[in-house]
């Protein structure tokens, strides 16, 4: 069994579409896949029926964006209902306001770089294409334009707050988007814990926080090999009585360093997330 319950299609900021995912997780031999693109289903939705030609299981996934003491964090959903409506309706309020925020750094990128970059909005929603828009489609173009070397370049000089295309959103509470997706019949988990910049106590009361609103998972893996994040997370997982995701925030071939279903194996102790799933995982390898 492999299994990667956190990738993101062109439905949302990666660069392969969802049939080029199905593809890349069956020459990686996954056999359970959760395709999360940013605030929408829509990469799950285009790649079901062919990963079922192809005897792919996939589950129903999403990462959306919440809020929890100002700063932004990402909740993954998996295994819900993908026709529930307050789900639906609460993905597609989040993306309205991404779309808001997107307007709003098309004009402070305009006043900072219109002499140097032409037709800056046109060329921004060519990429996004039927995508859901966010900050990787500037950084993606910033970098193609040359104005900078790489997206995470892009970020430092022109996309992080403080930064001249900087522009907030307020997301809604973390306890609110857990509802939407928990209401949902899914599993709610906290994405990606050791990306936030916040310390360690914070964590763990973000932690804290997430299982009262009714978290019930943590990424614990979210790397090839075996290290004193994984190895922390896991712990938090039992302190809280959490059960354990893997997934590789896949987002493109280029990112050599974050291959589709190229993940360490849950620590023993941790309990699976799939053991709250209603599909059954598929063991077959």
């Amino acid at each position: 069994m492999k299994v990667d319950f956190h990738c993101h299609t062109t439905a949302s900021d990666g660069s392969l579409s969802p049939i080029e995912i199905v593809d890349l997780a069956l020459k990686h031999e996954v056999t359970s896949l959760a395709i999360t693109d940013h605030d929408t289903t829509s990469g799950y939705q285009q790649a079901l029926n062919y990963a079922q030609k192809n005897q792919l299981q996939l589950i129903t996934g999403v990462e959306a964006s919440c809020s929890w003491n100002k700063h932004t964090i990402h909740v993954v959903g998996l295994d819900f209902d993908i026709e529930n409506k307050l789900l639906q309706d609460g993905l597609k309020e989040l993306r309205k306001l991404r779309l808001e925020r997107a307007e709003s750094m098309l004009i402070k990128l305009n006043s900072k770089l219109g002499s140097e970059i032409t037709d800056l909005e046109n060329k921004l929603w060519n990429l996004v294409d039927k995508g859901v828009v966010g900050r990787g489609h500037f950084a993606q173009l910033l970098t193609e334009q040359g104005l900078v070397k790489n997206n995470q370049q892009a970020f430092k000089k022109y996309l992080m707050k403080g930064k001249p295309g900087y522009a907030a959103i307020e997301w809604p509470d973390i306890s609110e988007v857990v509802g939407w997706i928990t209401q949902a019949g899914g599993v709610a988990v906290l994405a990606h814990p050791g990306i936030y910049k916040i310390s360690s106590n914070k964590l763990n009361r973000l932690i804290e926080d997430f299982a009262s609103a009714g978290g019930q998972a943590i990424e614990v893996v979210n790397q090839p090999r075996h290290g004193a994040e994984i190895t922390g997370m896991a712990d938090r997982a039992e302190r809280y009585n959490l059960h354990a995701s893997l997934g590789s925030d896949f987002h493109r071939p280029e990112q050599t360093w974050r291959g589709l279903g190229w993940l360490a194996p849950l620590p023993l102790k941790s309990k699976p997330v799939w053991e709250l799933f209603k599909t059954p995982i598929c063991s077959q390898t």
